[in-house]
């Protein structure tokens, strides 16, 4: 596209030379512009659709970088209460659906859950 003026010119200067009719020159150059208008016009609704799609693109990877630092960061949790030896329940936060361990300890009636810190009811003789 970089030539795109050139060759613009070009076929002006060619429209000048062949077209000795003033009428029939100008009737020329108007379809020529026209034409070369709705190029143009194509064109920028193109770059609008691509700028569109990009900020749509950007927008999602960011979205999906964000999920994938919160999977990360619950897999790092995971894994440091599954390196302590001393839990030995699991329990699934009702609330939230996070999935923890804890030690077996019967005095303890309620426990916060890890991801949401909404208060949990532990009934231990409860079968599940």
């Amino acid at each position: 596209m970089s030539n795109f003026g050139e060759q613009y010119r070009r076929i002006i200067e060619t429209l000048e030379n062949t077209i000795k009719d003033e009428k029939k020159l100008n009737l020329a150059k108007e379809q020529l512009d026209t034409m070369v208008q709705s190029i143009v016009d194509d064109c920028n609704l193109m770059i609008d659709k691509y700028d569109e799609k990009i900020a749509f693109i950007e927008k999602t990877n960011t979205k999906n970088e964000e999920k994938l630092k919160e999977l990360e960061r619950k897999i790092n949790d995971f894994e440091k209460m599954i390196e302590l030896e001393e839990y030995d329940i699991f329990i699934t936060c009702p609330y939230c659906g996070f999935e923890f361990q804890t030690e077996y300890d019967d005095e303890i009636k309620e426990i916060p859950c890890p991801e949401c810190q909404e208060i949990i009811e532990i009934d231990w003789d409860e079968d599940e």
